[in-house]
């Protein structure tokens, strides 16, 4: 039923880190846990219907690369830190007391979280690789993480390192079609919760808005940039109003709802499309999208897969639960990866003469990039700080929606314009007027094939620049006309060339 069946759903790992901070709140308020999820997500799905309504999704175009840089760091020290913390924490390190087979199982839970870890970020550079073919070296980037898993799942069956210890993931199998928690398939939502626990649910609701109005339209609208030349144009109120229609049978059911994923939904998209190298004035070769298929059945497809995973629960109990943990660092390094703040904190770290000429290096002074790049990693540690380790994590998506002002009325007084065109560039002019060509000359005196490696990069919520809706709806309606007249528009850090055959 969505307007643009391209975007693909699923739980996001922001939705898990706000289910685990907002489940103490069912202490709070004297509630059983499923009836108060319950009514957390018919309130957060009434938002998301009004709000729809209204038109307050047009409020995402206020977001800038200053708090989606900010979202993305979080997400990725959240996921390095519990992903750590659940490797090492069992090893009993001040324990002396322990039985050996039993620390040698928490080791052997470590080791294989880290050989998953590693194993899927060497094979996330295959394609860069000059070992094999280009096919396989696609295949192995592609299952980078499939292949980590199942190699991990054999070292765990070698002689010695499972001396009945080993931890593997915990599930009945095969399944016998009953939820996992003892309780029916329909929650009752007036059973075990009284009018203060409904009413306090308002609160982990809206923060579930707030959550989705940023990461759902982000990942939508990043799957919708105009280098893919999409024919069928744009519904973003819609496909909210139609997320907001979801919660209803995930609070029925007691699931976690879903919103659009970041990076699958954008490598979705980019797996539908038919591309071709062509090399531009400067020499670089580019991808260009000549057509996308679009449809809705492998959105379809992907979701009726779903229930494949109903019929392996067998299989899914082999794998040791180390090998979860190391996914989950693996996703929080490749967070930093690609992400400014990250980048910009490791130029600060390198010698003067050795960080790259980007324009943020040779035309901002030196110490307003570094007050810039403090604010930021103060934002993003606070956010951390706050959703980890306090009694209130449950807030942590209002304190990203607060950043979004903070960056329009407070730094814009701190810093200057033109500083801010580099630092933190949300408008279309800006990107393509003052960075394009002197990306393009970096880009091709430092590529070693002269190939442009940026279609190598996995998509994340720091790529979205707001940019305003009539800009981008001036953009979808004039595609064509663009193409036909020959309108070089090339976006460096968003999007390349686009040309329709």
């Amino acid at each position: 039923f969505a307007g643009q069946p391209l975007v693909i759903m699923g739980i996001t790992g922001p939705v898990a880190i706000l289910l685990g901070t907002s489940h103490r709140l069912t202490e709070t308020f004297d509630a059983d846990y499923f009836p108060f999820f319950f009514w957390t997500c018919l309130w957060a799905g009434g938002m998301h219907v009004a709000s729809s309504a209204v038109g307050l999704v047009d409020l995402v175009w206020k977001v800038t690369p200053f708090t989606s840089q900010i979202f993305e760091l979080f997400i990725g020290i959240s996921f390095i830190y519990l992903s750590c913390r659940d490797l090492i924490e069992p090893i009993y390190l001040n324990e002396w007391d322990v039985d050996p087979a039993e620390r040698a199982g928490r080791y052997a839970t470590l080791l294989l979280g880290m050989a998953t870890c590693g194993i899927s970020w060497t094979l996330h550079f295959a394609e860069t690789w000059v070992l094999f073919t280009r096919q396989i070296r696609t295949v192995l980037g592609s299952y980078n993480t499939l292949i980590a898993v199942v190699l991990a799942t054999a070292l765990s069956y070698l002689p010695g390192v499972d001396m009945g210890t080993l931890e593997r993931v915990d599930i009945v199998a095969p399944w016998d079609w009953r939820p996992t928690a003892d309780r029916p398939w329909i929650t009752n939502p007036t059973q075990g919760i009284s009018a203060k626990g409904i009413f306090g649910a308002i609160i982990p609701g809206f923060m579930f808005f707030l959550l989705f109005i940023i990461d759902h339209n982000v990942s939508s609208i990043l799957s919708q940039v105009p280098k893919y030349n999409l024919q069928k144009p744009p519904a973003y109120h819609w496909d909210f109003l139609v997320l907001g229609i979801t919660f209803l049978p995930c609070a029925l059911l007691g699931l976690p709802p879903g919103n659009g994923l970041i990076p699958q939904a954008p490598l979705h998209v980019r797996a539908l499309c038919t591309r071709k190298l062509e090399t531009d004035r400067y020499g670089v070769k580019r991808e260009v999208v000549t057509h996308v298929e679009e449809q809705r059945w492998s959105g379809l497809g992907q979701s009726l897969l779903m229930f494949v995973a109903l019929g392996a629960f067998e299989v899914i109990s082999w794998i040791p639960r180390g090998a979860l943990f190391g996914l989950l660092l693996y996703l929080g390094i490749g967070a930093l990866h690609g992400n400014e703040i990250w980048e910009r904190t490791v130029f600060c770290l390198m010698v003067a003469k050795k960080r790259p000429p980007v324009p943020v290096v040779t035309d901002v002074k030196w110490s307003t990039v570094q007050l810039f790049t403090a604010i930021q990693l103060g934002c993003a540690f606070g956010v951390f700080a706050v959703a980890n380790f306090t009694t209130v994590g449950y807030i942590y998506p209002a304190l990203l929606v607060v950043l979004v002002p903070i960056r329009s009325y407070v730094l814009s007084r701190f810093f200057s314009e033109a500083d801010l065109k580099r630092l933190d560039p949300h408008g279309e002019e800006e990107e393509e007027k003052d960075n394009y060509h002197d990306e393009q000359r970096i880009i091709h005196n430092w590529s070693n094939d002269s190939v442009d490696s940026e279609e190598m990069e996995i998509p994340n919520r720091a790529e979205f620049r707001g940019q305003g809706w009539n800009q981008l709806h001036h953009r979808h309606t004039s595609n064509m006309t663009d193409d036909r007249e020959g309108n070089p528009d090339a976006r460096v850090g968003e999007e390349v060339t686009v040309s329709k055959v």
